[in-house]
């Protein structure tokens, strides 16, 4: 069996974190609809508190989640946590990001991210799948994932692969070798979730975005096919 830690970098809003699961739960759901029979064992790390990053060498991959926080704020527990991305990057270790965690790979390796002047992207929406890895099974050409954004990568690292992107987010996913994913989007995140996480940031949103954001909940989303890339990912030689 694999062993993958789930470095955990942000909190529930707290309007919300009585009704939902927190960040690492989302993923434990999402990696076990993922798996006929258990084949990764996961073990979270609040890292955002202080805790202590785990011992990279009795992982064989990292999941890490979304934040409020922006890497360009490069607070202590950040810096070290690009410094653990870097050396489990040079170990060859599998590692999956997403929103936060994306962005903070991406900074790790070289690239860079800023506060969007485009504004929030939130809601599903379809992105061209531009490359294609071997464990990216089931395939899809055009990927749609729920979004929750401000923050964005606009230069990617020197070694990655463009996945994904768009005109409003161009480097919405890549990749880094045969061991990093790295997404914007967030395919642990449920439609409900999502729903009552935009409602509170309407005013910051703008009400038109909203209401596009609201109504784009109405559509299917691929999470559980990015749900079993990750488990092909960390499963793969």
């Amino acid at each position: 069996m694999k062993r993958a830690a789930i470095l955990q970098t942000g909190v529930n809003n707290p309007n919300l974190s009585a009704h939902y699961p927190d960040y690492p739960s989302m993923f434990r759901t999402l990696i076990g609809q993922a798996q006929a029979t258990p084949m990764i064992e996961l073990v979270s790390f609040p890292v955002l508190e202080g805790s202590f990053f785990p011992d990279i060498d009795r992982f064989d991959g990292f999941i890490i989640t979304g934040s409020a926080s922006g890497v360009y704020e490069n607070t202590e527990w950040m810096k070290e946590l690009f410094a653990f991305i870097r050396v489990a990057h040079e170990k060859k270790k599998k590692i999956a990001g997403f929103c936060f965690g994306h962005q903070a790979i991406a900074v790790a390796l070289g690239g860079k991210v800023i506060k969007s002047e485009k504004g929030w992207g939130a809601g599903i929406k379809k992105h061209v799948v531009k490359s294609k890895k071997d464990w990216m099974t089931p395939y899809v050409s055009n990927l749609q994932l729920i979004y929750m954004h401000q923050d964005q990568v606009v230069k990617l690292p020197e070694s990655a692969v463009l996945l994904s992107g768009d005109n409003f987010c161009p480097f919405s996913a890549f990749t880094v070798g045969e061991h990093i994913l790295s997404m914007q989007g967030h395919p642990e995140f449920s439609n409900e979730f999502v729903k009552d996480l935009i409602k509170l940031r309407t005013d910051s949103i703008g009400t038109r975005e909203t209401n596009l954001a609201l109504n784009s909940l109405s559509n299917p989303h691929d999470g559980t096919i990015v749900g079993q890339w990750i488990v092909n990912l960390l499963c793969s030689p």
